[in-house]
């Protein structure tokens, strides 16, 4: 009964607790969103150069694979896989807009067919 009557009292400093700590993890899973985002781009962008067009499984699972290791653990507390795979879409259509607009990751990307990656200087 004391417990209740406590509880009854204190009703107030509780909502306050328990608001202050939902607004921490908030803080966290947001702030780590933006560098997950960071990351996924990377990811999406050496999966696009190593495998190329016409294997988006391939790529989302190389990229799904590389990603859950690095994870913090509040994120993966909170983070489904479906939710993961709609982050690595949202990375993709941002990545791919990247890509029309600069040149430098496009050649990153599809180097020139004449160009050696091994033998940068070779003019054969």
């Amino acid at each position: 009964m004391n417990v209740i009557n406590w509880i009854i009292n204190n009703w107030d400093f509780i909502l306050l607790i328990v608001a202050a700590i939902a607004g921490i993890v908030f803080a966290i899973f947001k702030g780590n969103k933006t560098v997950i985002m960071k990351m996924l781009f990377s990811l999406v962008t050496e999966a696009e150069k190593e495998y190329g067009g016409g294997t988006g499984a391939l790529k989302l699972a190389e990229v799904l694979n590389k990603i859950y290791p690095k994870l913090p653990a509040i994120v993966k507390t909170f983070v489904t896989a479906d939710r993961l795979t709609k982050w690595v879409e949202d990375a993709l259509a941002i990545a791919k807009a990247k890509w029309e607009s600069n040149n430098a990751i496009a050649a990153y990307i599809d180097p020139p067919a004449n160009i050696d990656p091994e033998k940068p200087n070779d003019k054969t």
